[in-house]
C-alpha cells in the first residue's frame, strides 16, 4: 500500500523496539475532552467531539542496487545496503533473480539525505475541526563489533563518503555482535510554515552558520529525533496545533546524519481530531453566568512563538 509518488516503503520496519514496556501512550492533561471550552487565537470554541488520530508521513530516497545472485546486491549502494541482509533489501525492493542494477526508490534513506522543508497537504484540517498532532520517529536498533568496537567499518570513511556501516550483520558473527543502542533521522518543524520551532534566537534556520568561530555554536539545533519523541513515548512538548487553511500547515525537514541507511524513514504524528464550534458572545456571556461569573478554558498556542523574519515578528518588540 504505496502511492505511486512514494516507491516502496516498509512502513513499520521494526515495530515495536526490544525491552519497552506496554504502557498506554500517556495523554492524561493533555487531550481536550468534549465540553472543554478553548481559545484559539482571540475566538472561543467549544470541543464538542473527539477522536484519536495516527499519521505516517514517509520520506523517500534513491538507491543503485540490484540482484547479483540470491543473496547478493550489486549496483552503488550495494556494499553497504549488503550490511542490513541482502536477501531483506531484494524483497524490500521486489528484486527479482534478473533485475539488473538500478535507481529504485523508497524510504530506505542514505546517510546524507536530507528532504529539505516539504508540506504535507493532506495535514490540513476541515473547517470547523482543529488537530492535535505529536510528531514521533522510529528508532533503528545500532550495531558494533564486540571485539573490536568498530560500528562501521571496510573503510576509513564514515558510509556517506564511501564507507559501510555495521548494519546488523556486525562482522557476519553473531556471537560478535553488540547491540549498543538505537538511531534515527532529525526532524525540523516550521509551523505555521515559515516559522521555524524549537529553535535558539540567534539560529532560527536551525543552523549556526557556515563560519567556525570560538563564538558560534558548532552543529545545529531545533531538531526533534527518535530519543527525544519516539513512538511508544510522544513527548507531548512538541505536540502541534493545526488549524484549517493552508497557511496554518506545518513544513517538516527530515535528516539523517547518522552513519547507517535507515529503513525506516518516517514521522509518524499521534494525536486527536477535534470538533470545535465557535461561539458568539452571547453564548459566552451564557456560560460565563452559569458557571458563578468565572469562565475556565484553555488557550490554544497554534502558532508558536514569534521570530525574527516571520510574519508574526511585528509582536518582537525591538
Amino acid at each position: 500500500m504505496a502511492n505511486n509518488n512514494q516507491g516502496h516503503r516498509s512502513g513499520n520496519a521494526f515495530g515495536k523496539l526490544a525491552n519497552i514496556g506496554d504502557n498506554p501512550i500517556f495523554s492524561q492533561g493533555i487531550k481536550l475532552e468534549p465540553g472543554y471550552l478553548i481559545r484559539v487565537r482571540s475566538r472561543m470554541h467549544l470541543v464538542t467531539a473527539v477522536e484519536p488520530i495516527t499519521v505516517d508521513c514517509f520520506f523517500t530516497d534513491t538507491v543503485n542496487v540490484g540482484n547479483a545472485s540470491a543473496a547478493t546486491l550489486n549496483g552503488t549502494d550495494s556494499t553497504p545496503l549488503m550490511q542490513y541482509g541482502g536477501q531483506s533489501i531484494q524483497a524490500y525492493y521486489d528484486i527479482t533473480d534478473s533485475d539488473a542494477a538500478a535507481n529504485l526508490k523508497g524510504n530506505i534513506l542514505k546517510p546524507d539525505f536530507d528532504s529539505g522543508h516539504i508540506t504535507f497537504d493532506d495535514l490540513e484540517p476541515f473547517k470547523g475541526n482543529l488537530y492535535q498532532l505529536c510528531p514521533t520517529l522510529p528508532l533503528q536498533p545500532k550495531f558494533m563489533v564486540k571485539d573490536t568496537g568498530d560500528w562501521h567499518s571496510l573503510s576509513d570513511d564514515s558510509p556517506n563518503e564511501g564507507g559501510t556501516p555495521i548494519g546488523f550483520k556486525g562482522d557476519g558473527t553473531v556471537a560478535n555482535t553488540l547491540h549498543v543502542g538505537a538511531v534515527s533521522g532529525k526532524l525540523y518543524v516550521k509551523h505555521p510554515a515559515g516559522v521555524p520551532k524549537f529553535v535558539l534566537d540567534e539560529a532560527p534556520e536551525g543552523s549556526s552558520g557556515t563560519a567556525r568561530t570560538e563564538g558560534k555554536i558548532e552543529g545545529i539545533n531545533g531538531f526533534i529525533d527518535g530519543s527525544l519523541s519516539s513512538q511508544e513515548a510522544p513527548n507531548w512538548d512538541y505536540c502541534l496545533f493545526v488549524e484549517h487553511g493552508e497557511n496554518n500547515l506545518p513544513s517538516l525537514r527530515f535528516v539523517n546524519d547518522s552513519d547507517e541507511y535507515l529503513l525506516d524513514g518516517r514521522v509518524r504524528f499521534i494525536g486527536w481530531k477535534y470538533r470545535i464550534l465557535e461561539l458568539t458572545q452571547e453564548q459566552i456571556n451564557t456560560f460565563k453566568a452559569r458557571s458563578g461569573g468565572r469562565l475556565r478554558f484553555k488557550i490554544i498556542n497554534t502558532t508558536g512563538l514569534p521570530v525574527e523574519g516571520s510574519m508574526l515578528g511585528d509582536y518582537f518588540p525591538k
